[in-house]
């Protein structure tokens, strides 16, 4: 027999899956767990319990009709969140809906059916958010105040209006025709209208300085430029002949310059089966992507112009483009994502489209390169630093595409292999990245529940992780606050035998105090005079919920008429819905002398647990049920339980087994930071 101590310093494995149940040569496995619910692995190592999810709201709809979040991010200070629901949107921000003058929340009337809310491809410009649906036209979104949003079908073409009144005043002997057109110009953004309507007329045999045609039109632009095109052959082709300041340009005898052709318009996306389904900006271009008729099809706007799809003819470096993709297979473009290159995923393969030879893309030079050959799911990708994180075909499988110096291209790697069980035939339907504090992508699978990765590739860290709560996750998103990132979530409960749909955040990382730790879900805090009443529960109607006042942990409580009865009085309390976290390592492999402690008995007679800011953890090994660990000597019954960090001794005496089966749990809504934890074992004869 002989003893030994094992050390488990950082959990950045995260949860593994059953089949790395045996892989100890795996890098992975010595800092892995077989369990890690409602516990975040932290980049520096530490497995933390996940904060609450603060209760903000009810959703308009409850039942069966889906409701999905969408970010609007204007800068780092103005940031919303937009509910949209069956044929509707609200606004939300600071934690609370936005309001009208009147008190009313806003809400804005939209094309989209509950239905397809999944489909809806987004990007954004400013104060305005692009949304496409293969069910109806392009729409837009637009802020024009805080309490202000209006929503409006895409108009194509220029932003310019074309003069008007076209009139020509003939001077000389009239023997020859000539058709002349103008357009507008704008002089910051050079923006052109479409032309006028032609004029023609019968002018001089050879027009000079003596004997000239004139030129005058009307305009609502009163700081415009005009550009003029004259045809003055059989051929019907105008040139370009010259700008004008004013409203009146004189024709003394300019030769038309043919390679600079009068704007065309383009009429596109009016007809079902022709909504584009996909939209993006790259290279100062509105792109819009993939209808039904055409699923491998991309349009590209004007240069700086993202309404304006217009050609020229001949064609110009910064007119509108459209380009299909030529593939063995005719695979629907899924999202687009601008970088480096505009990378496409298909439902067969992923591409880059570029000018080539590191030039800007034109109607003359553009190139489509396949990449790699996986297939994506229809979930547009996040973008983590210059990595590129997508879903292959069929949602249970991430994949992380990073581009190659080397390759001088993009290469697709599994990020989700060693922890499979977490995906496996439970898709991601919605997700989100957090990048403050911790670096985290958040995903809500297919049956409800809540799955995360802490993902910094600098540093190799990729730990997954899983989350639950009483009701079903329905979709998230992130968007900056004060304190960093915040999570929001859509979450179905069951209330009263009713489905309900609440909008909920992930509290705060960053609280010191005990009286303000936050670790109920759906949960409400109240701060003020000191009272035994606690109300503002309606939507937790017969629940049972976990209470913290005063940072001491108050016995369950049942909400009656929204309402509980504290056992004494408070002035800070936090109320809401119970969840468990707990982390199981991996069983460690102990080496001996005489080879691998694997198919040995073994029995751990102590434990030493490093924690930080911890408030309470059980503790069990075997069969023996976790028991609370008393963290502080000074703790009394009438001062809360301050927040405990440092090393603490705990006895197991544990009995002989052929696994350790060790307990990490937390089932009060207090703190937990798990840093490292040294077992000392008796390794059996067999």
């Amino acid at each position: 027999m002989s003893a030994v101590t094992v050390i488990q310093n950082n959990f950045n494995g995260g949860e593994l899956s059953p089949f790395m149940g045996a892989r100890t040569d795996q890098v992975r496995y010595g800092n892995g767990c077989k369990k890690l619910h409602n516990m975040m692995v932290l980049p520096h190592g530490p497995a933390s319990r996940r904060p609450g999810f603060q209760f903000l709201g009810k959703c308009r709809e409850s039942g069966t009709a889906r409701v999905r979040l969408i970010p609007f991010l204007f800068n780092v200070d103005q940031t919303y969140v937009l509910e949209f629901g069956n044929n509707y949107m609200r606004v939300w921000k600071d934690g609370g809906l936005v309001v009208n003058l009147t008190g009313r929340p806003v809400e804005v009337l939209t094309p989209w059916s509950s239905d397809v809310l999944d489909s809806l491809s987004v990007c954004q410009s400013a104060d305005v958010l692009f949304v496409v649906s293969s069910s109806c036209p392009p729409y837009k979104v637009s802020r024009t105040g805080h309490d202000t949003w209006r929503i409006e079908k895409i108009v194509l073409g220029s932003r310019m209006k074309p003069p008007t009144a076209l009139a020509a005043e003939i001077t000389g002997t009239a023997s020859r025709e000539y058709s002349y057109v103008i357009t507008a110009i704008d002089p910051f953004t050079r923006e052109e209208s479409e032309p006028s309507t032609d004029v023609t007329v019968q002018g001089p045999e050879t027009i000079s300085v003596t004997a000239t045609i004139k030129l005058t039109w009307k305009s609502e632009h009163d700081d415009a430029v005009y550009a003029v095109y004259k045809c003055w052959n059989e051929s019907g082709k105008l040139g370009f002949v010259g700008h004008a300041s004013s409203k009146q340009w004189v024709d003394r005898g300019v030769t038309p310059d043919f390679s600079e052709g009068v704007p065309v318009h383009r009429a596109m996306f009016n007809n079902e089966d022709e909504y584009p389904s996909c939209v993006q900006f790259y290279q100062q271009r509105l792109c819009f992507a993939a209808t039904n008729k055409q699923p491998q099809t991309i349009w590209m706007s004007r240069s700086g112009s993202y309404d304006n799809f217009n050609i020229s003819d001949p064609l110009r470096d910064d007119d509108s483009i459209a380009a299909t993709i030529a593939a063995e297979r005719v695979n629907k473009i899924e999202w687009m994502i601008p970088g480096r290159h505009l990378v496409l995923g298909t439902a067969g393969s992923e591409w880059r489209l570029s000018g080539g030879d590191n030039k800007a893309i034109t109607p003359s030079s553009i190139k489509f390169e396949r990449q790699s050959v996986i297939g994506t799911a229809a979930l547009p990708p996040l973008i983590i630093g210059e990595n590129i994180l997508f879903l292959q075909q069929g949602g249970k499988v991430i994949r992380e595409l990073q581009y190659s110096l080397q390759k001088d291209g993009y290469m697709g790697t599994e990020l989700s292999i060693l922890s499979e069980h977490l995906l496996k035939n439970n898709p991601v339907v919605s997700w989100a990245y957090q990048q403050e504090p911790y670096s985290i992508v958040w995903c809500v699978l297919a049956d409800g529940s809540l799955v995360a990765v802490t993902y910094e590739r600098e540093h190799d860290v990729v730990g997954w992780h899983k989350h639950s709560s009483d009701g079903h996750f329905e979709s998230v998103t992130c968007i900056h606050g004060d304190a960093g990132d915040e999570l929001w979530c859509v979450v179905k409960r069951e209330v009263n035998g009713e489905e309900k749909r609440y909008i909920e955040r992930l509290s705060s990382y960053a609280v010191n105090r005990i009286e303000d730790q936050f670790f109920v879900d759906s949960g409400i805090s109240y701060r003020g005079e000191s009272t035994d009443t606690f109300s503002g529960l309606d939507h937790l109607e017969g629940k049972t919920v976990q209470v913290l006042a005063d940072g001491f942990v108050m016995p369950p409580q049942v909400v009656s008429e929204g309402k509980i009865t504290l056992p004494h009085a408070a002035s800070v309390v936090h109320a809401g819905l119970q969840y468990i976290s707990e982390l199981i390592p991996t069983e460690q492999d102990v080496p001996l002398t005489n080879g691998s402690s694997k198919g040995k008995t073994r029995r751990i007679n102590r434990m030493c647990l490093h924690v930080h800011e911890t408030a309470g953890l059980s503790v069990g090994v075997g069969k023996i049920v976790p028991r609370q660990v008393v963290l502080r000597d000074d703790a009394g019954l009438d001062v809360p339980s301050s927040l405990y960090s440092g090393e603490k001794i705990v006895e197991i005496n544990g009995g002989y087994e052929m696994q350790s089966n060790i307990v990490f749990r937390q089932e009060e809504p207090l703190p937990v930071t798990l840093l490292s934890y040294t077992m000392q074992i008796e390794i059996g004869e067999r």
